[in-house]
């Protein structure tokens, strides 16, 4: 089986993604951010594309289904992902959960060398 890439669903962060693509190597077709208008749409059991009809505000939120349309159409050549077992894949998501990762604290002369003026 060849894979296209994976498309992430209404989410904030990239983390898990980033550790589950390097435990199966595939390449990221679109991450789809919390949109709260998609959540709208399912409540209201329409697509975002008729809600966009009457809402063009809505329209960045279409482009991120039709830029994932356009790469599945393109037909690319895709990839075999690497096999990973399944307590592979559990012990991935349990340890991410379980033992998160600490944001990295910076010491002033490093906040120095990015702070704009």
């Amino acid at each position: 089986m060849r894979l296209a890439g994976l498309i992430g669903n209404r989410t904030s962060k990239r983390d898990l993604i980033d550790k589950y693509i390097e435990a199966v190597p595939i390449p990221v077709l679109e991450i789809l951010p919390l949109i709260e208008d998609i959540r709208i749409s399912r409540v209201k059991g329409k697509t975002i594309f008729e809600m966009a009809e009457t809402d063009p505000s809505l329209t960045p939120v279409c482009d991120y289904y039709l830029n994932i349309a356009d790469q599945v159409l393109a037909r690319p050549e895709g990839v075999v992902p690497n096999d990973s077992p399944d307590r592979e894949l559990f012990s991935l998501l349990s340890d991410f959960y379980l033992n998160p990762q600490q944001p990295k604290v910076k010491s002033e002369e490093e906040e120095l060398d990015l702070m704009m003026v």
